[in-house]
């Protein structure tokens, strides 16, 4: 094979896997890209964002993967937080038990710390309310019913936002382990 032979296909190997530089939040890294081919279920496909190589992994849009396994992806762009859930899957709220010393307590979502996982609201009161101190701590494994004009279905901590309202059941520990939100 002669060196001209060597030196082209060099060449060819270069134009055909782009390296890219990238700065962001204090880190510079070097991707590479070009004819990354993605199977599934052994029919190719195309993507609207290309695939990428750092570090010897390949990277590929999340939001893709997801949909290929039948998942549903939802970026929350104030929490910094990529929710993907199963469509169909819900986790219901079991009745707020006062024997057990929970409480149940309406309000408004006044702020939102997705930092701390807590919530200030603005209590809403009736002849039967206790008065709580704000913020509201959830539990990690909280369930969050959303009752929209489509149904029910489940929240992460993630898409609460100010405005919500609702009810929200705490534990005798007083953290929120379930609550049911409406927009």
């Amino acid at each position: 094979m002669s060196k001209k032979t060597i030196l082209i296909a060099i060449i060819m190997l270069l134009l055909a896997s782009t390296g890219i530089s990238a700065e962001g939040l204090g880190e510079t890294i070097e991707i590479f890209r070009g004819n990354i081919r993605i199977v599934v279920d052994n029919t190719e496909v195309s993507l609207e964002e290309e695939p990428f190589i750092h570090n010897d992994r390949v990277y590929v849009p999340l939001r893709f993967v997801s949909s290929v396994l039948g998942k549903d992806v939802d970026w929350v762009p104030e929490a910094r937080a990529v929710i993907i859930s199963s469509a169909g899957h819900y986790r219901s709220l079991g009745e707020c038990r006062p024997d057990l010393g929970e409480i149940f307590v309406y309000g408004e979502v006044k702020r939102v710390s997705y930092e701390n996982f807590s919530v200030e609201i603005e209590q809403h009161f009736d002849d039967n309310s206790i008065e709580i101190e704000n913020p509201l701590s959830f539990r990690q494994d909280a369930v969050i019913v959303f009752q929209g004009g489509s149904g029910s279905e489940n929240l992460h901590f993630y898409q609460l936002r100010p405005g919500d309202t609702g009810g929200f059941i705490l534990n005798s520990s007083g953290q929120v382990r379930g609550a049911v939100i409406g927009r």
